[in-house]
């Protein structure tokens, strides 16, 4: 079973209605406000979670700086509500995709899911 890290700009009442419908994911919020996001990842992977964010300097540290990870979720979604943004990961985090070590960007149609090779 997957686990997921809430990066901070999910909100914590997404975080509270995923785990409400059974989806393990915690908030980096929980842990320490202002975490960089070196920090934030090294969290994701010291706890084998999956990090869900809005930020796309992860991809950078993925991508540029070959940092290793869990796993990325990257979403590019409008409008960042957070009754959007719970509505859009109950439906992505309860298919059969399996996010850990990839990179995946949720956009409104579609999902890419691109593997990680270490």
């Amino acid at each position: 079973m997957m686990k997921f890290l809430a990066d901070e700009n999910i909100p914590l009442e997404t975080v509270t209605n995923l785990r409400k419908n059974g989806i393990d994911i915690h908030s980096v919020i929980d842990r320490k406000v202002g975490m960089n996001d070196d920090d934030v990842l090294s969290l994701s992977n010291k706890e084998k979670r999956i990090l869900v964010t809005y930020d796309k300097d992860f991809g950078e540290l993925i991508f540029k700086r070959k940092e290793r990870c869990e796993g990325i979720i990257l979403l590019r979604i409008h409008p960042q509500t957070p009754r959007y943004t719970t509505q859009i990961l109950e439906k992505i985090l309860t298919m059969n995709i399996n996010f850990t070590k990839s990179f995946s960007v949720v956009e409104i149609n579609r999902v890419r899911v691109i593997p990680l090779d270490y």
